[in-house]
């Protein structure tokens, strides 16, 4: 019995050893060969991975079944049933492809990742008339806050990931595009049709591999690649048809008559009632309806060898504002070569010209927003309507003519933007890959106007300047990736990294023209002359090394580690670390948990980091001398200079450090995702420049002083709440509340922000106070009416509160009251399909934040600049007979403060962002493509306290959150209906 079964193992030895082949094959999608593909035996512990080829070898049985995995593509299983040679096509999969994310310098799947990282993919707003990335990014990912501070044709945008850090530098994310970091140009000037994805990192474990750069997020952007295939030709149309969200309830003219001479004691407009019918309607006037109009024209395709996607676009966006507008045209061409059986090439080629006219910020007072409130109804347009002479200043305000300002402004910037983008792409083995990219962005700008006798009384000007931007980066990158008896999966990235910033600089004007005949053409007809000129160059070299680990797909580890030096900087000072790690562990991946039979999938997360802030001008640490001229008493000038800011040696990066702590989890086969996160960031060593006393010389000097805490949580909720076959409906909701607060100011409790509006606003109304959110409002608390006399104080006379105590009221009364720095963000996003219809609702929204509302003070009650309100609310005054009115008495001659809480005003709102129905229409409509008709509107409804055009808008810059939240004559988004075209073929 021993021998015969010992001679029955060796016989089924001997079949077993039969039985196992070596399978040969390639994998590929669409044809392209697949490198680094998993190819395993199922039930077993054999696996290999494709060569650079798409080609593998396996030992494995005749009866076994192989499984296929690529990152984005379906997993495939296939049986061997004796074959000898095996050639598989991966196919794509969407909800794979969602389940992978750019993580900076390479990708990873979403289900290995241990930071907060949030992706938007274009198909997200795909049916909506989206003119930049900034908009597709509102309300569609929480941390991110983005609000559209002017609706002007190509108006800034201003976004946030989890708060604001610094108070001197900037606190705009990192873009990067393609690989390449901005630095000449901005989120607003790429094609937001070209995107494919938006990528955003939002916690330090995510963004310390860009270091210096990464403290206030990043967002990578990946645009559209060709397919291999058939030739793909898509067109893109929409139109638009624009018109105001708001407008003030203003006095009529017999109204504003009566007022005017009850304010001032006497008979300022006789006999009011003569303007009976006569009303001007300045606002009717300067706002208008206007049209955009968008075109996109697109072209992909390829083969195994070569790829590409070219695109061109031209958009024509009129202003609700006359004579405001923005054209825009640009090309894109990516291209992907395969140079060898290792070696492929891209190279991504983008360019775009724009020129707008008349878009400046409103900052100013007197712009023609502000003044259009404020102008007196009863004054006419012209002085002589039939040769059209403007009435240039009228009754009130001391403004000029809004109408003849906006008509006869001549304001114009024209610029050339181009992205260049190619990367060489090395496998040297199935396991390790370099890559190096070489990039330049640039802008070229140019900028010229001209002032006639309308705008410059007697003093006609003309002006221009120009710009010249470039930002060059080279990366580096070599990337290990193994995976190690299936279990242990390892990926190790290093990184070097240059990036040089230049800049050119050059303007000049002149005054005393006597004819505008040039233009703005020929500078030298100016009588009076000047120009200036300037240079800056900055550079950044950096080293990078990060390992991400995964065992078995349950314990997650990634640590990075990035040094940076910058020229900005001074001796040692120059270098700095950016540490960070994090962890990971998919609790759904536990028997434990299976058990539970609750999860699709659970995963808890933990990180924590350091970045890093530089954003300050060069030269700004060396000891400067300021240029001026003088005369010694003659007329002949001589060039001379003084002392500037004093060098700062000591000074050095402005360090970020975060902690993160999430849980991602899926229910019912992953039809419901929940995302939480909580985040504190802590900011230090800020870069502020502080004053030096005058007695010491003057000036400014920059410190690392003070710290700025950010804290706060996140959620996402998306659900596939229905998904039948004819019937699918998804809706998300996501949010986040963010706490900022000033922690420190060095030797310092408060600094001052500098004033807007002066004339109209004659005290500091903002400061940055320790303990207080940045935005922080610093007004007189204003009380109402006093309905009796007290104290010298007569009734009808606005009511002030005395916070000095002194028995008169100033200056010395204002106190914090509130902030600009929403504290909720949100958006709830709805999509239906019903066979060959789909309907989006998307609603967004903000609140916890307050907007100073100068243009409704300035309409609202009398100041140094208007005389007269020419608000409706304003003519319900308190009278003896109507003592509940909260409006002064006009021949009230106590001082009123525009510098009160009585024109801060709650900007919390909710807005109908997008409703949006497609149709697609039958094929046999169209031989040869695909085309979808869509109707929608935006901005159709506001709900919201505040009083003004729009509680987005504001004029203060979007670069600032110690000066926000300020609507001086702020341009206002318009209410939007389109109508859509997407065809295919």
């Amino acid at each position: 019995m021993r021998r015969l079964t010992l001679l029955m193992l060796v016989v089924f030895s001997g079949f077993t050893a039969f039985a196992q082949q070596v399978i040969t094959g390639k994998v590929t999608n669409d044809g392209a060969p697949l490198p680094g593909v998993v190819v395993r035996i199922k039930g077993g512990t054999t696996s290999t991975q494709t060569n650079p080829e798409g080609k593998f070898s396996i030992n494995a049985p005749s009866d076994a079944t192989l499984i296929f995995n690529y990152v984005g593509l379906k997993e495939k299983q296939v049986a061997v049933n004796n074959q000898k040679v095996l050639n598989v096509d991966l196919e794509s999969d969407v909800k794979t492809l969602e389940a992978v994310a750019v993580i900076g310098y390479g990708t990873q799947k979403r289900k290995d990742l241990t930071g907060s990282i949030s992706t938007l993919k274009a198909d997200a707003y795909k049916d909506q008339p989206v003119m930049n990335a900034s908009s597709a990014l509102q309300g569609r990912i929480a941390g991110v806050s983005v609000t559209q501070s002017s609706g002007a044709p190509g108006g800034q945008a201003k976004i946030r990931i989890r708060g604001a850090n610094s108070v001197s530098g900037s606190n705009e994310p990192l873009y990067i595009v393609d690989g390449l970091a901005l630095g000449s140009i901005g989120i607003q000037d790429i094609n937001v049709n070209d995107i494919e994805s938006m990528d955003v990192l939002k916690d330090a474990s995510a963004t310390a591999v860009y270091g210096s750069r990464g403290a206030n997020g990043v967002i990578i952007i990946t645009t559209k690649k060709g397919k291999s295939g058939a030739v793909n030709i898509a067109y893109n149309s929409f139109i638009s048809f624009n018109s105001p969200m708001k407008r003030y309830k203003l006095m009529d003219a017999v109204t504003y008559a009566n007022m005017a001479n009850l304010s001032a004691g006497t008979t300022v407009i006789a006999n009011p009632e003569s303007y009976a019918g006569k009303t001007t309607d300045w606002q009717n006037l300067l706002f208008k309806n206007a049209i955009t109009q968008n075109h996109q024209l697109a072209v992909n395709g390829g083969n195994e060898n070569m790829k590409y996607y070219v695109s061109g676009f031209y958009s024509d966006q009129d202003g609700l504002l006359v004579n405001t507008n923005q054209k825009k045209f640009g090309l894109r061409s990516n291209l992907e070569a395969k140079l060898s059986s290792k070696i492929s090439l891209g190279v991504n080629i983008f360019a775009q010209r724009i020129n707008s006219k008349n878009n400046g910020v409103q900052t100013s007072k007197a712009n023609p927003v502000m003044a259009s409130i404020a102008w007196a109804p009863t004054e006419s347009v012209y002085e002589d309507e039939a040769t059209k002479q403007y009435n240039r200043n009228g009754l009130s305000p001391i403004w000029p003519n809004p109408y003849m300002t906006s008509m006869e402004s001549d304001n114009n910037v024209f610029a050339n933007i181009a992205m260049l983008n190619s990367n060489l792409k090395y496998n040297i083995t199935d396991w390790l890959t370099f890559t190096s990219t070489v990039g330049l962005d640039l802008n070229l700008s140019k900028a010229a106007s001209l002032s006639n006798n309308w705008i410059s009384p007697g003093n006609m000007k003309s002006a221009q300047s120009s710009s010249e931007n470039y930002n060059f980066q080279n990366s580096n990158v070599l990337t290990f990736h193994k995976l190690i008896n299936e279990k242990h999966d390892l990926t190790i990235t290093a990184v070097e990294e240059s990036t040089q910033n230049t800049s050119n600089s050059f303007s000049a004007n002149g005054s005393g023209l006597s004819t505008t005949s040039n233009g703005y053409y020929n500078l030298g007809l100016n009588t009076a002359q000047s120009i200036s000129s300037g240079y800056s160059q900055w550079s950044i070299l950096s080293f990078m090394g990060r390992a991400a680990y995964s065992y078995n797909g349950k314990y997650l580890a990634t640590v990075t580690m990035r040094r940076d030096g910058s020229s900005k900087f001074q001796g040692d000072n120059k270098w700095s670390n950016f540490p960070s790690a994090s962890l990971g562990w998919n609790l759904s991946e536990e028997s434990f948990i299976k058990k539970l039979n609750v999860f699709s999938a659970l995963k808890l997360r933990a990180g924590w980091g350091v970045t890093g802030n530089q954003s300050i001008a060069p030269y700004s640490t060396l000891g400067l001398l300021s240029p001026v001229n003088y005369s010694y008493g003659t007329s002949t000038s001589y060039q001379g200079y003084t002392l500037g800011n004093p060098s700062t040696p000591d000074i050095k990066w402005e360090t970020t450090k975060q902690t993160d702590i999430g849980v991602d989890m899926s229910f019912f086969n992953r039809r419901l995702n929940i995302t939480a996160d909580y985040y504190n960031k802590n900011t230090t060593d800020m870069l502020l420049f502080t004053q030096i006393d005058n007695y010491l010389g003057g000036g400014q000097l920059l410190k690392n002083i003070g710290a700025v805490n950010n804290k706060g949580f996140e959620f996402l909720i998306d659900f596939n709440a229905i998904d039948h076959t004819d019937f699918k409906w998804n809706t998300s909701l996501n949010a986040a509340l963010n706490k900022n607060k000033v922690v420190s100011l060095g030797n310092q409790t408060m600094i001052k922000r500098t004033r807007i509006g002066g004339g109209l606003i004659n005290s500091d109304i903002q400061v940055i106070q320790v303990g207080q959110p940045l935005g922080s409002f610093y007004l007189i608390p204003w009380e109402g009416v006093y309905q009796t006399d007290v104290d010298g104080h007569k009734a009808g006379d606005y009511k002030y509160t005395d916070v000095s105590g002194n028995g008169v009221i100033g200056y010395e009364d204002m106190v914090i009251a509130g902030n600009a720095t929403p504290k909720v963000q949100w958006g709830f996003n709805n999509n239906f399909s019903y066979k060959d219809f789909e309907l989006n609702v998307f609603v967004q929204g903000a609140y916890g934040h307050k907007v100073f509302n100068a243009t409704y003070a300035a309409s609202a009650i009398a100041s140094s600049d208007v005389a007269y309100p020419t608000l409706a609310e304003a003519a319900n005054y308190w009278t003896p007979q109507n003592t509940g009115s909260l409006w002064a008495n006009p021949a009230s001659k106590a001082k009123e403060y525009i510098e009160s809480t009585q024109f801060l005003q709650n900007a919390g709102y909710a807005r109908l962002k997008n409703i949006s129905l497609s149709y697609k229409l039958p094929k046999s409509m169209l031989k040869y493509g695909n085309a979808k008709l869509t109707v929608s509107g935006q901005n159709l409804f506001t709900i919201t306290k505040y009083k003004g055009f729009d509680p987005e808008a504001t004029s203060t810059n979007a670069n600032s959150d110690a000066d926000a939240g300020i609507d001086l004559g702020a341009y206002p988004s318009p209410k939007t209906f389109t109508i859509m075209l997407n065809l295919t073929f």
